[in-house]
């Protein structure tokens, strides 16, 4: 099984802090109710500390998880691989073998970023399109 950050495994830690959540806003309800018999205020007393408790603790809970979860990422982000495409161009690509006559892989400077050249024909004449000749 795996084992947490603490050393526990996964399920008995998700279980500990359930019973957490449970338990300790029962506690504070508990306390609540003893100072809601001895003022006689009834059940607000119980009922707000237990809510409160539940709240807080659920608060907590999300921090924590948070605050993992930010730790994660920093380590998934370590061990990604510094190029954009995760190509190694100087090992990865065999340029004259892969690529077709005249393409590049390099960036053309006449091209604005984000648009991709036009098409140029290799061979023969230019033939209009089926549309062109309707309009004509």
């Amino acid at each position: 099984m795996a084992r947490g950050a603490g050393g526990g495994n996964g399920s008995e830690d998700g279980l500990a802090k359930a019973i957490e959540i449970v338990v300790t806003p029962a506690i504070f309800a508990a306390a609540g109710f003893g100072l809601d018999r001895w003022l006689g205020t009834g059940p607000w007393l119980a009922f707000s500390f237990g809510m409160t408790a539940f709240v807080v603790k659920l608060l907590v809970e999300w921090y924590r998880y948070a605050e993992r979860m930010g730790v994660h990422e920093q380590e998934l982000a370590a061990s990604r691989p510094s190029e954009r495409r995760g190509i190694q161009r100087d090992t990865d690509l065999d340029e004259p073998a892969s690529l077709p006559t005249g393409v590049s892989l390099d960036a053309d400077s006449s091209v604005p970023d984000g648009m991709a050249p036009t098409p140029q024909p290799v061979d023969g004449p230019t033939v209009p399109s089926a549309t062109a000749r309707q309009h004509a």
